[in-house]
């Protein structure tokens, strides 16, 4: 294929939970947007149209929006406008504090003054509101203006969803959650996005998860939020302006083969289809954007994902590998429970089928297929806190590099080892993909997917110690699956390695001055310089160093007046890696399960 891949910094998919939070349902459909088409048209929905007008592309760059409401009338001191203050640990645009202009309302009687009641901070950072209360009736007609600041703000940690609202060249990219305000309402709308790209150079479009340009659906107004926009003069897969049932778009020349990844993305898409059963899909949408720092990864909202890449290299390692777990969260979906408490399920499952659907298809080599596998378990078996038990998670997943990664790796290990102890039990009759179109049947009939669901189907799959398993591997017990966890062709061994070891506080690289504490004595950051009082410049991703123990890890560090670069090998004690070697007596078709 000659496509490489990349690293999942700080991947992940919020489609489904976020629009529940945002809309204000219990049991939102997974698929937001899916909600929106199973919607049937009616008289009575209000319309609402949303207009988009980059501007100051050589300056103070932003994005200028008007929300139009008709039909619907709102009441004094009750819910008017919404807009996430966080989400997933980004920051929304901070409209009316500092230099960000207010957000302004008006109607057939005059300007609408506004009260702000916002949502208690989320103490995890992953997501609270903005609110907006109209101090009197709203009479007719109402128009929404505010002006979106565009800012490079570098994630906390190095590397985080692409959801901040950016300019590359000249082309803006964001995510809903980030600067959209809109009505704080759950009914459906007849909706309307349009563009004035008049500031704009020739030849840019406007595109959104939805669509390109001038775009119609219906849905509750909060699906706008759970999307990502474009705007700009960017590249195009198809490249005949048609509409079609894939779509991709990038900007400028990036250091990927467009003309060779996007075709290949869409044969992944359409094996992802095939074999999640997906009858009448929407249309999906996958752009990409570079980041001028050095982390990257991917989120997959409504229809869409976003694909962010250092700009800077060459070395993308991975992509591939973050290009099929993007587009697979569509269909995997999550279960019921708190952000971040959540994702042993939604990226514990989806990693699993990130590498088994793609090798069905001949999409994905048995090389790549197991060097994933053992990226994921070097990760894990190599965490100094790999036995933090589930319900910790949350308060730490953005804080600790460490604690996000962790439900990826234990998460997908666990799957992993239960789906061959399905195998055997069954004698090859069953595997987890059975268990997982039983989750699918529970959500297509409304039903709630919640942990205790899943012990209960699985242990009608493997007994009463399958319960006790799933309860044990929540609580931290270590998952190492067995030998023939990955089929026929591969093999566990036991290789020696030493445990990623930061060597000071971890809590350093997510407050906001970075300023070292803790620093570890005798550690190998020690040796190399680095002392407690220290200022660390620049945020550091450290996802693909703790993925490979050969990598060392370079900080920019400041003291007194002093600049100067830090390199050393983050490592400490030494540990038990359990990987996956080839067998290679097996033919490469034996290899799928």
């Amino acid at each position: 294929m000659g496509i490489l891949s990349h690293t999942r910094l700080g991947a992940l998919s919020l489609a489904a939970a976020s629009l529940a939070l945002i809309a204000g349902c219990a049991d939102a459909p997974q698929d937001g947007a899916q909600a929106a088409a199973d919607t049937s048209p009616g008289p009575d929905f209000p319309d609402m149209s949303v207009t988009l007008t980059p501007g100051g592309l050589s300056g103070d760059a932003y994005v200028d929006v008007v929300v139009e409401i008709e039909g619907h009338d709102f009441t004094a001191g009750e819910p008017f406008l919404t807009s996430p203050a966080i989400f997933a640990g980004v920051m929304g645009a901070p409209y009316g504090e500092g230099e960000v202009a207010p957000v302004e309302a008006s109607d057939a009687n005059g300007p609408i003054t506004l009260t702000r009641a916002d949502n208690p901070a989320d103490p995890n950072n992953f997501i609270y509101f903005r609110r907006w209360l109209p101090e009197r009736d709203t009479s007719g007609p109402v128009t929404v203006h505010y002006r979106a600041p565009i800012e490079l703000v570098p994630p906390t940690l190095g590397a985080g969803p692409p959801f901040d609202l950016r300019l590359n060249e000249s082309v803006v990219t964001g995510a809903g959650v980030t600067f959209l305000v809109t009505p704080d309402i759950q009914q459906p709308f007849d909706i309307t996005i349009d563009w004035d790209l008049s500031a704009m150079p020739e030849n840019s479009i406007g595109v959104t998860s939805f669509g390109r340009n001038l775009t119609e659906l219906q849905g509750p107004p909060g699906m706008l939020s759970t999307a990502y926009y474009m705007a700009g003069p960017v590249g195009r897969y198809p490249t005949d302006g048609e509409d079609h049932a894939f779509s991709a778009y990038w900007i400028g020349e990036p250091p990927f083969d467009p003309e060779e990844t996007m075709p290949w993305s869409e044969e992944v898409y359409d094996a992802q289809l095939d074999f999640f059963r997906i009858e009448n899909p929407e249309p999906y949408t996958f752009m990409s954007r570079p980041n001028p720092y050095a982390g990257g990864g991917g989120a997959g909202l409504t229809n869409s994902f976003m694909l962010s890449y250092p700009q800077d290299t060459a070395d993308l390692e991975d992509i591939a590998i973050t290009i099929i777990h993007e587009m697979s969260h569509k269909w995997i979906g999550g279960v019921a429970g708190p952000p971040g408490a959540t994702s042993w399920f939604s990226e514990g499952m989806n990693v699993f089928y990130t590498r088994r659907v793609p090798l069905k298809y001949g999409l994905l080599s048995p090389e790549a297929f197991i060097e994933d596998v053992n990226s994921h378990a070097r990760r894990y078996y190599t965490n100094a806190i790999n036995d933090l038990p589930n319900d910790q998670i949350p308060y730490l997943f953005w804080r600790d590099t460490r604690v996000r990664t962790l439900p990826y790796d234990r998460g997908s290990l666990y799957f992993a080892g239960e789906d061959a102890r399905i195998r055997e039990a069954s004698h090859g009759e069953r595997t987890m993909d059975d268990i997982f179109f039983q989750i699918d049947a529970i959500r297509k009939a409304g039903d709630p997917f919640t942990p205790e669901v899943w012990e209960d189907l699985i242990a009608a799959e493997l007994g009463e110690e399958a319960r006790g398993r799933f309860q044990a591997m929540m609580a931290g017990e270590i998952q190492i699956p067995p030998s023939d966890a990955f089929g026929p062709c591969f093999t566990r061994e036991e290789t020696p390695s030493r445990v990623f070891q930061l060597g000071f506080d971890a809590s350093t690289l997510s407050s906001g001055e970075r300023i070292v504490t803790g620093l570890v004595e005798g550690s190998t950051a020690e040796a190399a310089g680095l002392r407690d009082g220290d200022r660390i410049l620049e945020p550091v991703a450290l996802e693909r160093v703790q993925s490979d123990p050969s990598l060392t890890l370079t900080l920019q560090v400041g003291r007194g007046d002093d600049r100067f670069t830090v390199e050393y090998l983050p490592r400490g004690d030494e540990a038990t890696v359990y990987t996956w070697s080839r067998v290679e007596d097996v033919d490469d078709d034996q290899c799928p399960l």
